[in-house]
């Protein structure tokens, strides 16, 4: 076996040449790589947090505020009348739609069709309403009567500092919309734990306490109290019952006739004068 011939001193020095360039092309070509890469991970990093910061503001958005009216509100408000039990019941109805006008409830002949404008925030509804809703109720009940509430918000910035007025009415809307058969005893609850006027009334969280309070806990409308999503109606609404002529409340109408104070001082007196007006026979004289 012959042994190779041992490289020369000029081969020698050739192959180290050749072996300092490869090194520097790949020192070069991995400067390269990472002034490419280090950015491209940065930005990777970025859009990462700015997409999760993007996720999270969307998750945590209160629900879209809806534009169009409550079910069982068409006319703005929530109409209740006998079951044919002795008891009384609401009378479905469409919500109004986007853009929509309410439909004013068809009067019923030979009845008292009572409507109430209220504000739940408001210390003069609740007098009335612990005065009279077991009186009117009773009459519902008996088929004598007819009863409409319509929520409306007189008291923000003059009698509350959070918009405690529109917030409490909203929930209102929310319970007609999606559990109406409550909506008299949240409206007695309401009242029963209205705040004082002056302050800034409950927080949303402490309105839905006072549903549940009343026998309600319901995740679409306790999520449409906390999310305010009835807002733009409640403000609508406010605003349809001032162009027609409702100044304060509470204001009571019956069969169309306001219920004037200086000519009827007591509500049962007012009452009486509207009944003396059915024809006799009618099943509300009768009573």
């Amino acid at each position: 076996m012959t042994n190779a011939p041992r490289p020369t001193k000029n081969q020698r020095r050739e192959e180290a040449r050749e072996a300092a360039r490869v090194a520097r092309e790949k020192a070069l070509k991995r400067q390269k790589l990472l002034k490419w890469l280090i950015p491209t991970i940065a930005s990777v990093a970025i859009l990462a947090i700015v997409g999760g910061v993007v996720w999270a503001v969307v998750a945590f958005q209160p629900p879209p505020k809806k534009e169009a009216g409550p079910a069982n509100m068409i006319s703005d408000g929530i109409v209740f009348e006998a079951d044919g039990d002795g008891g009384v019941q609401y009378v479905p109805t469409a919500a109004i739609k986007k853009g929509g006008d309410p439909v004013p409830t068809e009067q019923r002949e030979g009845l008292l069709n009572i409507v109430t404008y209220v504000d739940f925030s408001c210390p003069a509804c609740k007098q009335f309403e612990e005065a009279y809703s077991a009186s009117i109720q009773s009459m519902v009940a008996q088929g004598a009567a007819t009863l409409e509430v319509k929520p409306i918000a007189i008291l923000d910035y003059r009698g509350y500092t959070t918009d405690y007025s529109t917030r409490s009415n909203n929930v209102g809307a929310c319970v007609a919309n999606y559990a109406p058969e409550s909506f008299l005893d949240v409206m007695a609850a309401m009242y029963a734990q209205q705040p004082s006027e002056g302050g800034p009334g409950l927080g949303n969280n402490a309105l839905v306490d006072v549903v549940k309070s009343a026998g309600l806990d319901n995740d679409d409308v306790n999520e449409c109290i906390t999310g305010e999503s009835f807002q733009p109606w409640v403000s609508a609404a406010t605003a349809r019952s001032s162009q027609a002529g409702v100044r304060s409340t509470p204001t009571i109408i019956i069969n169309g006739t306001p219920w004037d104070r200086n000519a009827f001082g007591n509500f049962e007196d007012f009452v009486n004068a509207e009944l003396a007006k059915l024809p006799v026979g009618d099943s509300a004289q009768s009573e």
